[in-house]
């Protein structure tokens, strides 16, 4: 079946294939069905592949350099390595529905991993103990039962030039971060812990948006605060 499958999609312009493993969790679970089929190859996109002695691999896409494609499960460790000529196509569909678009912060976040890996000499117990794949793991992975919850670290030094910059002083690393006023208005909401549908509600009212119009962004700000220790993850 492996075979035929660029052939079936060539044919009939998709092809439906059952996940097996746990790779591509919790995106995708084994026993899911996938419908795959062609087109422009993406960072995010979700790849079916043939890698080396022909195993066929359904993992995402995160970056191209020098006309080759790197891509790595979610729930994995190792960045493949790949050219586009043994893609057979991308996911677009899980079980009839339609598949959700990862955002940037994500995207780079896996890729991160990927070097964790290759810093940690491709030892998967050291990679998982370091401090990105922890955050990673609660991002991303969404392994705890209970709401993540936010807090702003207050080792740090503020200093607000103005009302709508705000400058930030690592001591430890010695590295300064700008905010703007909407960064400002987050991190006032972190004083003390909060989960993020409450920070979304609380915004929502200041700004007069629906959760929604803001989910994507909040999360791709905390979890560049989360890397730069302005936010603590509790």
């Amino acid at each position: 079946m492996h075979n035929l499958l660029p052939h079936i999609i060539r044919l009939k312009g998709k092809a439906d294939i059952t996940v097996e493993g746990v790779s591509m969790n919790p995106t995708l679970a084994a026993g899911d069905v996938v419908t795959v089929c062609t087109g422009t190859y993406l960072p995010g996109d979700i790849l079916v592949f043939f890698y080396k002695e022909g195993f066929l691999l359904i993992h995402r896409l995160l970056y191209i350099k020098n006309g080759r494609y790197f891509c790595k499960g979610d729930n994995a460790l190792r960045v493949e390595d790949l050219t586009e000529d043994k893609i057979v196509g991308k996911a677009v569909a899980v079980n009839g529905f339609p598949l959700s678009p990862w955002p940037k912060w994500k995207i780079e976040l896996s890729r991160k991993v990927g070097k964790e890996l290759h810093r940690c000499s491709y030892d998967p117990n050291r990679t998982k103990q370091s401090k990105i794949y922890q955050i990673y793991q609660l991002l991303v992975l969404k392994r705890k039962e209970e709401p993540i919850m936010y807090q702003k670290n207050k080792d740090l030094t503020y200093i607000l030039t103005d009302e709508t910059s705000l400058a930030i002083f690592n001591p430890e690393s010695g590295e300064t971060h700008l905010l703007d006023d909407i960064g400002i208005a987050i991190l006032d909401r972190l004083n003390e812990p909060i989960a993020l549908d409450t920070l979304l509600e609380s915004l929502c009212k200041e700004f007069d948006a629906e959760p929604t119009q803001i989910h994507d962004d909040v999360e791709a700000f905390l979890a560049e605060m989360i890397q730069k220790k302005v936010v603590l993850l509790g």
